[in-house]
């Protein structure tokens, strides 16, 4: 006879623990998420885009249509895509098909950062773009819960590693497809201005006569928009490709391995993108270390690997008659901050732009130019606003005996408004709009404005030309932090929560006064200001935990598995894309690719880590 105790404990069921290692789920499962892998970044197709009526018209560059070719059909196509993938989990859990992992130290962050896109959107400056997106770049609210999402199901999809060479093939495909698009660009012969490539990427419909993009020969923009991104994603594929090398066990896997490496190799260096270069070169400092044992039982492979980076290197440095050399020279920190500050001090400096009813004046570190409007005339004056004779041809005007203004001498009247657009030595133009209530100045989006001087980190202070202006764009975004620290400004509203206006800094910098800072240049800073503060110190911890663990985990392990090879790969990938993201921003072309690497890493950590159990 069972006693009381006994019958209570006959009723407490025991987990049961499913083996989903061993479980073939259906590749049709798995196919949204091997689309955003493999297809995805190499959309590219034409997208018309009317922004008349939109807040994003008033911070663009005053075109009210434009056609998007690299970014608006990525981004749609991430949302859907990652929703069935979403649908196919919910259903294939239910069923206990697919686990849900009990990993609370990622999850958790990935869902504050969440909440805080979400927290950003509802009092975002522009809702509609927070949604969806600004122009350009369609980061919005639901490209951005994509991209945690992704990590979250890849997490949960990949349980063998069955799995793992499913996306490895995906990404396979992607590097030598994206590898010969670049190789061909590299060369000038760019596959989307052919016939075949115009049909391609422009639809029927739609008539684009002389279609070309802003890069030519010798350097590489593939399907993802720009170079800088290319080096993004070669700083995540570069050592992917190598770990599939190592990892192949068949000959034919072997040589399509080999090629991509080849290509990934060629695409990074080709690029120019010397984020790309910071990137992968720190992943491969942490490569060297985790490998190191296998280098040296290895050495012949790892002769060939570095053979093949110094002959392309040299190579593509010949061909584009030493302009590699000159690139990699200015990776110098040291160097890059002592000559930006050296140049920016030595330069012709704007000092102030004043605007009156009927007057305005420019004033330099050099001179002082004064206009004043009277009776449908312009008047040109000196510092002590004595009269300076001018020289008029056609709408174009000359200040006689210009040895004192030669730096500002290029001014015209334009045809298309009342007003005067000056143009100094240097290019930068400033066109002054004149109203009847007062001079105003055409800012981004063809707004009339009035020079407003930014609130900036004055650490920065004279090196705002350091890495192609970066210097300036930092030091007028980090005091916005703390505007944004908790709600931010709404996803993709960085040009709106940016301060245009700044237009005396612009000048100095070399930009024009409408100019649009449409992206801080650094992912880390775009995360900040458009989600948060808090939203960006919880993606750190996430990077932070997986980055520290598998350090730990892959400096103990010797490689001899699949699942080894293409775990450390994703840990370098993951390291060298946030490395080049100090320099470089998300962008719907290449952020995907990370967030699946990142959650592969993860899935492939924990499950090594339970065989060593």
């Amino acid at each position: 006879m069972k006693t009381k105790k006994e019958s209570k404990e006959n009723k407490i069921k025991k987990p049961v623990t499913i083996d989903y290692e061993n479980k073939r789920l259906s590749i049709f499962y798995f196919l949204p998420l091997l689309l955003i892998a493999g297809f995805v970044p190499l959309i590219v197709h034409a997208k018309y885009i009317d922004l008349s009526n939109t807040a994003q018209a008033l911070y663009w560059t005053g075109q009210e249509q434009y056609m998007d070719f690299f970014s608006y059909w990525k981004s749609r196509w991430i949302i859907v895509l990652t929703a069935t993938a979403l649908i196919f989990y919910a259903i294939l859990y239910k069923q206990k098909k697919l686990p849900f992992k009990n990993l609370k130290q990622y999850y958790v962050p990935m869902g504050i950062y969440g909440v805080f896109v979400i927290i950003s959107t509802i009092f975002a400056i522009d809702t509609q773009t927070a949604m969806w997106g600004f122009v350009d770049m369609y980061q919005g609210m639901f490209v951005l819960l994509s991209y945690v999402i992704i990590t979250f199901l890849v997490i949960n999809y990949v349980n063998s590693e069955r799995d793992v060479n499913l996306f490895v093939n995906a990404f396979l495909f992607l590097m030598i497809v994206e590898g010969f698009i670049g190789v061909g660009q590299y060369f000038g012969f760019d596959f989307f201005q052919t016939k075949l490539g115009n049909s391609l990427i422009v639809p029927f419909n739609m008539a684009i006569e002389n279609l070309s993009f802003t890069f030519g020969p010798k350097t590489i923009y593939g399907t993802l928009f720009n170079t800088n991104f290319v080096g993004s994603f070669a700083a995540l594929m570069l050592p992917l490709s190598i770990g599939i090398f190592f990892s192949a066990k068949t000959r034919n896997k072997k040589i399509v391995s080999g090629i991509a490496v080849l290509l990934m190799i060629f695409t990074w260096i080709g690029c120019n993108s010397r984020a790309g270069y910071l990137g992968a070169a720190v992943g491969a400092l942490f490569g060297i270390w985790l490998f190191r044992k296998m280098l040296v039982k290895h050495w012949k492979v790892s002769v060939g690997l570095v053979a093949a980076v110094l002959v392309t290197a040299v190579g593509l440095n010949a061909a584009s008659d030493g302009a590699l050399v000159n690139r990699l020279a200015s990776l110098n920190i040291t160097n890059a901050i002592n000559n930006s500050k050296t140049s920016y001090g030595n330069d012709y400096k704007f000092k102030d732009i004043i605007l009156g009813k009927n007057a305005f004046s420019i004033e330099t570190n050099k001179q002082i130019l004064n206009f004043k409007v009277e009776n449908d005339k312009i008047y040109f004056m000196d510092e002590n606003f004595d009269l300076l004779e001018i020289t008029t041809s056609s709408n174009n005007i000359k200040i006689n005996n210009n040895t004192k203004y030669w730096q500002l001498n290029n001014i015209s009247i334009p045809q298309n408004y009342p007003g005067v657009t000056v143009k100094s030595y240097w290019d930068q133009t400033i066109d002054f709009y004149i109203t009847e209530e007062s001079v105003k100045i055409l800012g981004s989006g063809g707004r009339l404005i009035e020079p407003l001087v930014a609130k900036r980190y004055e650490k920065l202070d004279g090196y705002e030309i350091f890495m192609s202006g970066r210097g300036y764009i930092w030091s007028r975004t980090i005091p916005m932090l703390k505007t944004y620290f908790i709600k931010g400004s709404g996803a993709d509203n960085y040009p709106m929560a940016f301060p245009q206006d700044d237009i005396v800094a612009k000048l100095n910098i070399f930009m024009d006064a409408n100019t649009v800072i449409d992206k801080p240049h650094n992912m880390y800073l775009q995360t900040a200001v458009n989600t948060g503060v808090l939203s960006l110190l919880a993606l750190l911890a996430v990077w932070c935990i997986y980055i520290i663990s598998s350090l730990k985990l892959y400096s103990k392990i010797s490689f001899d598995s699949t699942d080894k090879f293409i775990g450390v790969s994703c840990l370098l990938g993951v390291i060298g894309y946030l490395i080049a993201a100090v320099f470089n921003d998300s962008i719907t072309s290449v952020a995907p690719i990370f967030w699946i690497m990142l959650g592969m890493g993860i899935s492939i950590n924990i499950r090594l880590k339970k065989k060593r159990l």
